[in-house]
């Protein structure tokens, strides 16, 4: 080993490999200019399968006469559509460090397959559907596989630094300061298009720490994102009218990271690193996602179908780009004529658990696998207010108001925004598996 240079060695690994935020890279760094270790390199590639599980509903007004509802109208929501969604993706990540437990790292994803299916939920069909009836007007074709995506993906920097290390000081914790800028470099996906990249420029900051016990590592960590839109022409992410669009960007995000790390069988090396072992990791995550806009899973159904020429996704709405913005439903053309499928979601949160094994025999090899269970809780996926009312004459949201100014946000869709017609998640599961094998200098 010791006769391979490093080129050599970055080529084997790139023809191999794959590796991981697993547990014993949580707190993890690579360090350079120590004594005896002048240099740490790791070069990674991750397989990630991942299967998103959805039931959508949609609000119902329930007035007096149809089954089921009672003496005084009211807002009910039911069932609709079902949505799953499969990825494959091959990350490839690359760490150096740069001087005493100061990492710079770079990670790339290689989207291989990316594809969401729709179709009606149990006990719907064409025949009581309120998006795509047998007859009348339908808002989009409800059974659809959409097109395959793939390509690379958005690129990530960072560096993370550890203050405080364990294998430094044995009585000390480990400590771990990271932040990471996540580039638009992916081809913007759209609706009507292949691509994978989100057009968005995203900032997380992390802080972590974790401490070795005898065979356990548990660890905990905070973080936060923070995500804002491409420069316009290079993102759906749009601000059409500051004065009364409420939202542009997705929301940010605070997230809560919780687990520990099970050692039946280390050895570790002169100074305290581990050089040989093999780990169980067992974790909780939990995030909350502040209200804002996103592509969900009605994304390509809401901005790529046009419901022409099929005979279940009939009527006169459906010859049109999808849904029009006849937000004062007066039969007037406005602003903006179709939806590019991005909706305003109300806030949300998710809840992941994993178990995972790591082995590394070797000091310069590890391999892993990992099995996630991800619970997305139950939002509004189009809840876009109906804009701002700028006058005192009335309290009424007006297309022209007394100053000759429109009042409607320019995103807000009456067929999809207004109470009593929003669609819902009612919570989505998300399963995945991660390969990984990682080469270590």
């Amino acid at each position: 080993m010791a006769r391979l240079r490093f080129p050599a060695i970055l080529l084997i690994l790139a023809v191999c490999a794959p590796a991981t935020a697993q547990a014993a890279d949580f707190t993890a760094v690579s360090s350079s200019a120590d004594k005896g270790d002048p240099f740490d390199g790791t070069l990674t590639v991750k397989y990630d399968w991942a299967q998103r599980q959805s039931r959508i509903s949609r609000e119902f007004a329930c007035t007096p006469g149809l089954p089921g509802c009672p003496a005084r109208p009211t807002t009910v929501t039911r069932a609709e559509l079902e949505s799953s969604r499969v990825q494959h993706t091959m990350t490839i990540d690359a760490r150096i460090g740069l001087y005493h437990d100061l990492e710079l790292f770079a990670t790339l994803p290689v989207v291989m397959g990316d594809r969401t299916s729709l179709g009606f939920a149990p006990g719907v069909d064409g025949t009581n559907s309120t998006v795509n009836p047998n007859f009348g007007p339908s808002l989009f074709q409800a059974r659809k596989t959409f097109r395959s995506r793939s390509g690379l993906g958005d690129m990530t920097v960072g560096l993370r630094w550890a203050p405080a290390c364990q294998w430094r000081n044995a009585y000390q914790p480990t400590v771990l300061l990271g932040v990471s800028y996540t580039a638009p470099t992916g081809t913007v996906r759209r609706a009507t298009n292949q691509a994978v990249g989100m057009g968005l420029h995203t900032l997380r900051l992390d802080v972590a720490a974790s401490r070795r016990i005898r065979f356990a590592e548990p660890y905990l960590g905070v973080s936060g994102t923070l995500r804002m839109a491409n420069s316009p022409g290079t993102t759906l992410f749009k601000n059409y009218d500051s004065s009364t669009q409420s939202k542009v960007n997705p929301g940010s995000i605070l997230g809560l990271t919780a687990g520990t790390e099970f050692y039946p069988w280390l050895r570790t090396r002169a100074d305290g690193k581990p050089e040989r072992f093999v780990s169980i990791d067992v974790g909780l995550a939990a995030t909350y996602t502040f209200a804002g806009r996103e592509q969900t899973d009605l994304f390509e159904a809401l901005g790529a179908s046009t419901c022409a020429g099929d005979p279940q996704c009939a009527g006169a709405p459906g010859n049109k780009n999808l849904l029009a913005y006849d937000r004062t439903l007066d039969g007037k053309p406005q602003a903006i004529t179709s939806t590019d499928g991005v909706t305003d979601v109300s806030s949300y949160g998710t809840v992941a658990t994993w178990a995972g094994v790591t082995v590394q025999p070797i000091p310069w090899v590890s391999m892993s696998l990992r099995f996630t269970y991800t619970r997305e809780t139950s939002h509004f996926l189009t809840n876009a207010n109906t804009g701002v009312n700028s006058d005192s004459g009335n309290n009424t949201i007006e297309l022209v108001n007394d100053s000759k100014k429109n009042e409607y946000n320019p995103v807000y869709d009456s067929a999809i925004d207004d109470p009593g017609k929003r669609f819902r998640s009612d919570g989505t599961n998300i399963y995945g598996v991660m390969l990984t094998l990682s080469g270590k200098l």
